[in-house]
């Protein structure tokens, strides 16, 4: 072999061991990045779980004296996570993330949670009026025009405080020291509860949903108090109406909870979206 052929030899094989070399290097540092970008993938995620777990807990502890409302605050942002509610608790909820209202209602201890649902008041006014049909066999209605009293109870009047909180009615369900301090009035929803639950039972009207409306003076009453019957009813026919007396999910009780009241208007319409929610439409998913 010529010394050419030599230096030729010399030269390849010093470009071999280069080239494996550099390939060494390239693999090495391939996988530093890697481990790199692991590392920062997994501080970010831990940041962000971080992130969300200070929103709920700062949401729940700002809200605590009203906390049984949180699951009002879902059915808010499911409705219209747009809609100016005058109750700033919902108004705060529906500008957290999803992930971040549905960690809230984790650490309530609900199995409740906020998802993207299309039209859930006309599904809500729906079950409703299908509970109407096959439960009480009563053609009236004060659900026509697809709720248009229930939502109005919102749009109209959701600031406004509840104008009818006691009526003139005796049930006949009250006895013993009940009946001796009766003061000639009951709760605005007894006398719905009791017509809803006699003609369940077979023993009432056969039309209970008239006689509610003539009792209430729902054709003539001021918008308003009409707003607030057809918002009760619906929250009373999907509870009495529902079949999930059994259920073991734990949704929650606004208003019968840690001493928050439905106040408002507003209040009352996401307690009957609420119910009406959780007894008629989520059995259907």
């Amino acid at each position: 072999m010529t010394c050419s052929d030599w230096i030729s030899i010399i030269c390849a094989s010093i470009s071999l061991v280069v080239t494996i070399v550099i390939a060494g290097l390239q693999l090495w540092q391939s996988g530093r990045m890697e481990k790199f970008e692991r590392r920062q993938d997994e501080r970010d995620e831990r940041r962000h779980a971080e992130e969300v777990k200070s929103q709920a807990v700062s949401f729940i502890s700002k809200h605590y004296a009203d906390r049984g409302l949180i699951p009002l605050c879902a059915m808010a942002a499911m409705h219209n996570d747009l809609y100016y509610y005058s109750r700033e608790m919902y108004r705060e909820f529906c500008c957290m993330t999803l992930e971040a209202q549905n960690r809230v209602l984790e650490y309530c201890g609900l199995d409740l949670r906020v998802t993207e649902e299309k039209g859930l008041f006309g599904r809500c006014i729906k079950a409703v009026e299908e509970v109407l049909r096959t439960h009480f066999h009563d053609a009236e209605s004060p659900f026509y025009d697809g709720g248009k009293y229930v939502l109005r109870s919102l749009e109209r009047y959701g600031d406004e405080k509840i104008p009818v909180e006691r009526i003139n009615y005796r049930s006949p369900y009250i006895t013993g020291p009940l009946a001796v301090n009766f003061d000639g009035t009951s709760s605005y929803e007894r006398c719905i509860t009791d017509v809803l639950s006699e003609s369940l039972r077979g023993d009432g009207s056969e039309h209970p949903i008239s006689d509610l409306e003539r009792k209430y003076g729902f054709k003539a009453a001021p918008e308003n108090e009409a707003c607030q019957f057809a918002t009760v009813l619906a929250r009373f026919i999907a509870i009495y109406g529902s079949e999930d007396e059994d259920s073991d999910k734990e949704y929650g009780a606004p208003g019968g909870y840690a001493g928050e009241t439905i106040d408002t208007m507003e209040d009352l319409f996401l307690l009957a979206v609420f119910e009406m929610y959780i007894h008629l439409v989520l059995k259907e998913v």
